[in-house]
């Protein structure tokens, strides 16, 4: 299991009038041109919570910075996903995802149906429809620069057979190198696609205009580096 996270652009716009006693979405960070909202926030930590199938309230201050760092990630390679020649996910191609996270959930919480699970999490299926194809495009933005240049070798793909799989192997289990190397092989390459990634993210980030946002208490507000302002 690789890659698992997402993206909703916004313009840098507050509505000017409000109904009597209605919340302002405040805005929590900007990158760029991009506003995250609070909501944007919000949404981040239940998504993360219902893929991981954690509890919203048992949710760290600390997990919450983490969110909104890696939804600001998010918001700088979509910038990257406007400068190449990407096609948008395909409505089958979300429907598959989602039709396996429907199977997953049912595996996890039988009995339990969908829209229960959504509602736990306080989601919508338009939210997750949204995560979803964030997620596939962002996959295959990273995936189309960085996979045609990495090289596995016979000798990692052996290495990690040695290492990680024949210790475990069983009597009853037959599974040889030849049987695991294409496995093995994907594995590593995405081992090194994340690698690169962060890298990558650290020089996205540092060419970034990223500002932090207080209303109110800031100290629920991570510290992010900048770049040129």
């Amino acid at each position: 299991m690789f890659m698992q996270r997402t993206l909703i652009a916004l313009l840098l716009s507050v509505p000017l009038s409000l109904q009597a006693g209605e919340l302002l979405d405040r805005i929590v960070a900007t990158v760029n041109t991009h506003a995250i909202l609070q909501s944007d926030w919000d949404d981040e930590v239940r998504y993360e919570c219902f893929m991981s199938g954690r509890e919203p309230q048992d949710v760290t201050m600390e997990q919450r910075k983490a969110a909104l760092e890696r939804l600001i990630d998010q918001y700088v390679l979509r910038e990257q996903m406007r400068m190449t020649d990407l096609k948008s996910a395909s409505a089958d191609t979300i429907k598959k995802q989602i039709d396996d996270l429907k199977k997953e959930q049912l595996r996890e919480h039988p009995g339990q149906s969908w829209e229960a699970t959504l509602s736990r999490y306080q989601l919508t299926d338009r939210v997750v429809e949204g995560h979803v194809a964030a997620e596939l495009e962002q996959f295959q933005l990273v995936d189309l620069r960085f996979r045609p240049s990495i090289q596995i070798s016979s000798a990692d793909v052996e290495n990690y057979y040695r290492e990680q799989i024949a210790p475990k192997l069983t009597a009853a289990d037959s599974s040889s190198l030849t049987d695991a190397a294409p496995k093995i092989r994907e594995i590593l390459i995405q081992e090194k696609i994340n690698q690169l990634l962060n890298s990558w993210l650290e020089t996205l980030r540092s060419q970034a205009q990223i500002q932090m946002l207080s209303a109110g208490d800031s100290s629920d507000l991570p510290r992010s580096s900048q770049g040129t302002k």
